[in-house]
This record gives structure tokens, sequence and C-alpha cells, in this order.
């Protein structure tokens, strides 16, 4: 379009500004270049309106000279046939000079006046484009059109060289402004002489320059919080490990130091310390018991790869090398193929989530211990039904009952014991049994099997391959439980979350896929297990078999066991793990409810400390709540709790320093928001050159179209991670929220904080409350459309002495948000 005269409104004054002539000028050339392209898109629509009516009336002209050519005489064509020449060209023609279609109350976010080869044009950024050649406008999509690179990759005053259409091209940016249309109507620009707003009263005024700043914290040294380190943060170039030795304080030591025996659960809120102190107590116990606490006899498991390296880096600096860490699929993927050599390979990527919230449930762990319990049952009929007739049966059978409680080889899987023994798995019963018929072990009540007749033993011989077979049928105890409809009902009974309709799907999807597993490919289908099949599949092993064992064979037993993240794992997962302990039961575990993360059809509810113990069947040494937040200022803490809601700690958390306010940005498009975060991130990574920033969207496809609009905008060092690959290094890394759990980063901006990401459901808060908590020192949120009620209402309930310069009212008005 044509330059918009510089000069424009002068008669008119901006009410607000009256003092200030460059915003002033600023502000009247905006308003001036709105109102142009009010006017070309009303004409346009009315020009639409007539070429639509005029392409209708030809159309109904050219069929009547079609039907007048059908009868014509010879002597007639011609002049007939170039009537309907110059009516289709007349057609082709009409409203011609406008393509695309805009909203005319939100048309463009973005405004570039370039100057080439002494020739100024004027291009407008918006969601879509519009092009009306008769009015000079022309707006261009942010996502597609070459020429709004410019606008994201320069800023005002820059010369720039880009290829546009095939061809070199070179100019100078004489203008580059940012603007927030409202209902058709201009609220705020954004340039580099200020920002200037328009209030609900009409009038304008300048923000503060800072209120859109990204500052990454620089503690003086003689902030009285470095003397403790409670504040210590990473050194530039590390953003690997943070001073943690420094940072424990006396209920943190008092933990760390407790006796080796025994399960300690520690909850607390983000950022206060919970995998500081496991981590501490492994060092601990390896210095105080050496022999005992080997580092290859303990083991970390975490809920993802990005914290399984930050741990992998944590404890070598305690001194502590060769431990292992682990996630559990990465854990369960080394056994499954000894364990269970015949088992499907490849895993479903389509399962039906009912099926998965079925398979993950409480009660599929009972259904097993149910099951077990059953098998023990089968088994002993099994014994009585054979030797009732052979001679000295009765001996046999009082020799097998008393395989499931005497000295035969212990095992914990089922956490039960009577008269200070522990039960016996059917497969060891198996085993104590030959080893009674072999004469290499005495069983309670039972004689010698020395003295039994021949044929009594021969008979106890082909029953006992019958009993090993039962008791190691793994694989089909797995197929019975699933695939029982019988079963399903009596296992989910007086659940809340399955009825019948979803009972009938999960059996219906259970007994295809076995089919499938049993008969090879089915229909197209590959024969496939679920993920959340692992832990079921190595329960059943661990009550039916016995430990888990390695690839050496030798069973797995863990000296000491440190889980991190306990919300985050099903109990299955939780029983499987359980018992790669000693007996002395030397855990520890670790969890924040507040950051359980559920998707939004998961109806499991809140997590529940001691219910979760008491459905493992653990009684915990101590259940501890870390009351003090080390690595969040007052201010991101103070939101992260409002996030919550009434699903807020009890305790409120005791922070250690303050920061910037946490501020919220809105915008009328994505491409307005990352035109914004590009200006701001490029001026961080030129201030701040080790920042290390996370930009967190609820979901991966929102974080796709952030990253592609930043790396358009070419900011430097901007990274997508979608698999916890973190490399943290300086940088920008736009993530989702699922990949940053129990990770830290010295700023946080959260993506799309807008009404349909995060609703008032438990879920997203909770979502909210993980993004949140990530951020050591400053906390934004983006919104490109209307902001989340739940972000608004956290704003608004920070204290006075936290809210100076940010809550709502502020940080929404500031820079590039629509106010």
């Amino acid at each position: 379009m044509s330059s918009i005269p510089a000069r424009s409104f002068e008669n008119e004054a901006i009410p607000g500004l009256e003092e200030d002539e460059v915003a002033t000028r600023v502000v009247r050339e905006e308003l001036k270049l709105l109102a142009t392209v009010q006017d070309a898109l009303g004409s346009g629509a009315s020009a639409n309106m007539s070429a639509l009516r005029g392409r209708e009336l030809d159309d109904a002209r050219l069929l009547e000279l079609r039907e007048d050519v059908a009868v014509a005489k010879p002597e007639d064509l011609p002049a007939l046939f170039e009537q309907m020449h110059h009516l289709g060209s007349l057609r082709a023609q009409r409203g011609k000079g406008v393509a695309g279609s805009v909203d005319a109350k939100n048309p463009y976010f973005g405004h570039l006046r370039l100057e080439e080869g002494g020739k100024r044009r004027d291009i407008l950024i918006g969601a879509k484009s519009y092009v009306d050649s008769s009015s000079g406008i022309k707006i261009v999509d942010w996502r597609q059109a070459p020429v709004s690179r410019i606008y994201y990759r320069y800023r005002e005053g820059d010369d720039y060289e880009e290829t546009l259409g095939g061809r070199p091209v070179e100019g100078m940016v004489l203008a580059r402004r940012g603007v927030a249309i409202s209902d058709g109507k201009l609220v705020r620009v954004s340039s580099p002489q200020g920002t200037f707003v328009c209030g609900d009263d009409g009038r304008w005024k300048r923000l503060d320059a800072f209120s859109a700043r990204l500052r990454t914290e620089r503690p003086a040294k003689s902030d009285p919080a470095q003397a403790d380190g409670k504040s210590q943060r990473h050194a530039p170039g590390d953003k690997h490990l943070p001073a943690i030795a420094s940072m424990l304080d006396a209920a943190q030591f008092e933990l760390i130091t407790r006796p080796g025996a025994g399960l300690i659960a520690i909850q607390g809120s983000a950022g206060s310390g919970k995998t500081t102190v496991g981590l501490h107590r492994i060092a601990y116990l390896a210095f105080a018991d050496p022999q005992r606490f080997r580092a290859d006899r303990m083991m970390v498991v975490v809920p993802h790869e990005a914290l399984m390296h930050f741990v992998a880096r944590v404890l070598p600096s305690l001194g502590v090398e060769g431990v292992p860490i682990s996630t559990f699929p990465r854990f369960a993927r080394r056994l499954l193929p000894e364990l269970f050599p015949k088992l499907p390979h490849h895993y479903h990527d389509d399962t039906p989530p009912v099926v998965l919230r079925a398979k993950n449930h409480p009660a599929m762990l009972r259904a097993i211990h149910t099951y077990v319990e059953r098998l023990h049952e089968e088994l002993d009929q099994r014994v009585e039904r054979t030797m009732e007739k052979w001679p000295s049966g009765h001996n046999v059978v009082t020799a097998w009952k008393a395989t499931r409680w005497t000295g035969a080889p212990a095992s914990s899987s089922s956490g039960d014991a009577r008269g200070g023994r522990d039960e016996v798995v059917p497969d060891q019963r198996v085993t104590t049994f030959a080893q009674w018929l072999a004469g290499k072990r005495a069983l309670d009540g039972a004689g010698n099997a020395s003295t039994l007749p021949a044929v009594t033993r021969g008979a106890i011989e082909r029953l006992g391959q019958e009993l090993r077979t039962r008791a190691r049928a793994v694989m089909a105890a797995w197929d019975e439980i699933l695939t029982s409809r019988e079963l399903l009902t009596e296992t989910f009974r007086g659940s809340k979350d399955f009825g019948s309709a979803q009972l009938d799907r999960v059996h219906e999807w259970c007994v295809r896929q076995a089919r499938v597993r049993a008969e090879g490919e089915r229909d197209g289908e590959t024969a496939s297990i679920d993920h959340e099949d692992v832990p079921i599949l190595l329960r059943l092993w661990q009550v039916m078999r016995g430990p888990l064992s390695g690839p050496d064979g030798s069973p797995i037993r863990m000296a000491h066991l440190f889980i991190d993240e306990v919300q985050d794992h099903s109990p299955l997962e939780l029983r499987v793990l359980l018992d790669l302990a000693t007996k002395d039961r030397s855990i520890t575990l670790a969890g924040d409810s507040a950051q359980r993360m559920l998707d939004d059809d998961d109806t499991r509810g809140e997590f529940d400390w001691k219910g979760l113990l008491a459905e493992l069947g653990m009684a915990a040494t101590t259940l501890e709540p870390l009351k003090v937040s080390y690595r969040s200022t007052a201010e991101i803490t103070t939101f992260a709790r409002g996030v919550l809601g009434p699903y807020a700690h009890e305790a409120e958390p005791i922070t250690t320093r303050r920061g910037p306010p946490v501020e919220l940005f809105t915008f009328a498009s994505v491409g307005e928001s990352v035109a914004f975060l590009a200006d701001a991130l490029k001026q961080l990574a030129q201030d701040e050159p080790y920042a290390n920033v996370a930009l967190v969207a609820r979901f991966p496809q929102q974080a796709d179209v952030i990253y592609e609009g930043l790396e358009r905008a070419e900011v430097p060092r901007v990274r997508r991670v979608a698999k916890q690959d973190f490399s943290w290094e300086p940088g920008f890394d736009v993530t989702d929220v699922r990949q940053t759990k129990g990770l830290e980063f010295d700023e946080v901006i959260l993506l799309e904080t807008t009404a349909t990401s995060y609703p008032e459901t438990s879920q997203a808060r909770h979502a909210l409350y993980v993004g949140a908590t990530r951020a050591a020192h400053q906390l934004w949120c983006i919104a490109s459309d209307k902001p989340s009620p739940v972000v608004t209402a956290a704003l608004e309930t920070a204290p006075a002495e936290l809210a100076v310069d940010g809550g709502l009212g502020n940080s929404g008005a500031a820079s590039n948000g629509a106010g």
C-alpha cells in the first residue's frame, strides 16, 4: 500500500498525550492507518457484494445467450458469440481488485514501513492475508507471507536484505510497530518510542519501559540470604547443578540422617527440596554404611529422562558414583525380554483411554492379589484331590499346605506376614515341595518323604509337573484377569469410574488383542501390548514366581530405593518397585500431590498420600512435609498457590527471597504474541547471554506453533524440546508442561494461558501449577485469546506488597497485551 502520511489527524488532540509530542505522532499515525484500513474493508465488503450480484446477473445472461445460440440462424451466431466472450471477460474482472478476507474487528497486529530504492510502502501483519489493490491495502499472513520475515527479524532503523518471491530485495525498516485492535478499536501501540495504551475512558498513556522486560537474577554479594546458601543460583555457563549441598535446612537434614531401615515419605510444595533430600539421603547412607549401601545396591527412579540426566550429575557431586538411575519404563524394558521371551515387542499407540485407565487403576492391584489367592486355593485343591487316592496321601497334603507359611524361601511380595513368617508365592511353594520330596527339606507336621510308597512318590512327581506349570503361568493369568468379563466386573465393583458400558469396551479391547497374540496377525492387526500391561505382568511375576531377576538370573534386591515424583507413578508401578527393596524396607518416597498430571478425561481425582500407602500395604516411618520453598520467589510461589485454588497445600510455603512480579500479557492473535516474545527474547539474549528460559505450553501442538514463529523470527538459540532432551545450555527451550516435571529454569514463560487451555478444572490447575513452579526468578503468562480465569484470579490474590508494579491491571496492559 502507499505510504501513510506522517502528519495525520494533526488538528486533533490525542487525549492523555497532549504533553507528549512523540507519543502523539505515533498514535496519530496508527489511528489514521486503522481508519484507512477500515474504510477499505467496508468498501471492499460492498464491492464484494456488488461483484457477487453482478456475477449472478452475468451468469443468468450467459444462459440466455446459450439458449439463443441453440436456435439462432447461422448468420446471427458471430454476434452472439461476441456478446458471450465480452460478458465472460467482464464477469472474470468483477471484484478482482480484492483478495482474501480478514476479521474487521482485528484486521492486523503489526505495521511495517519499508523504504526500498527510494520508495516507501506500508505492510500490515495479521492472521490472514488481504489485498485491496484499489485502496493500496496489503495485509499479509504472519505464518506464510515471505515479507513477514522482515517484521520478525529486523528492528526499526535496521537495513535488511531478503529474498522475496525469488528475487533479492534490500532496504531499511523505517517503522516497526505492534498494535492491538479490540472490537475495531486501537487500544495499544508498541514501538521503539514507547508503549502507549488507551484506557476504557478513551485516554491514552505511556507505559513504563520495564513492564515487559525479562530479567535474570543477579543476587548482590551483600545479600544476607547468600550467607547460608539458601538463595544461591546457578553459576553462569552451568545450568545443570545448583549448589544444593548448602541448601539443606534442619528439617531436611533430620530426614536425611534417619536410620536406614523403614520407609520415609516426603511431601512438599514445588521447589521445597524433596529431590535434594532424597539424593542426600543416598549419599548419607553410602557414607554411614558403605558395605550395606553400596552404590550398585541402591537405585533412583524418576518419572522421565530429563530428570534422569539431572540426577546423574547430582549424585557424583555428592561423592556417590555408580547408582543405577532409571525411569520405570526403562527399567521394565530391560527385564521383559528375559522374563517373557514370547511377549510381543510392539506397543499400541491407539489404545482407548478407558482401557488405559482400567489397567492403571488401583483396583487392578487388588485383582492381581485376589487372583493369586485363588491360585493358592486351586493348587491346594488339586493336591488334595490327587493324593486322596494314594497311600499316605494325607502326609503329602500336610506337607504341601506347610509350604505356604513354613520356613520356605521368604518373599516380601505380599507384604503380609503371619506369626513372623512370610507368605510364599506359588512357584516357590512348588520348589519347597520338591525339596521335601527329595529329602532336602523338612516341613512342619509332615513326615520324611523317604517313607512314602513308591507309587505315591511317582504320583507326586507327575503332580509336581502340573503344579509347576500352573504356578508359572504368568501370561495366562494376565490374559485371564483382563479377558474375563466376570473378573472385570468383580475387580471394579463399587468403582464410580467404570460402569457396565466402560467395562464392555475394556473387555472387548483386551479380548481382541489376546486373540491377535494367540493367532498371529488378524485383520491387519499386529500382536501388541499396551505400556500399561508391563507393570501388571511384572507384578504377576512377583506374586506368582517370586523376585524379579536380572540378566544373570539372580534376584534384584536393593539395599535402598529412592522413588521421586511418586504422584506420577501408578500403584502397580510403585508396588513392583517397592518389592525390589530388601526385607528391612529402606525406602524413600518423595512427591507433591499438587504436581499430579492428569489428562482432562482422567477421573482418578486428587492424589492421597495416606490412601496410597494403605493401598500398597506400607507403613511409613514418617510422612514429613517440607515447608520452605527454595526454588521460586515469593511472587511466583504466591501466584502458584493461587492457581491451585481449592487444591492448594494446607500449609502455605515459606519463601526465602523476592523477585519481579508475575505478569500477564494478552494478545489478539498468536502471531502478535510471537512478535512480542521474539523482541523480548532477543533483548534478553543480548543483555544476559547465559539466560536459560523455558517457554511452556500445555499441549505439544501449541509449542510447535510458537517454536516455528520464533524460529522464523530468528530468535537465537531457540530449541524445540519434545522428548525431555533439554541441553541446559543458554537459550530458549520451547516445550510442553509434561516435559518439565521436576526441572528448574531461571525464567519461565507460560504460553497460551487462555480459558480454553486452562479451564477451571483440577487437571488444568495442576498442569498450570507445574508450569509456574518451574520458574526460579521470573514468570510471564501469555494469552492470545481470553485469559484463563484461573490465571486472572491467581494474579488478583497476590498481596499488595507482592503486587508492586505487577498484578493484572498493570501486567495485563503492559507491553504487547491487549489490556
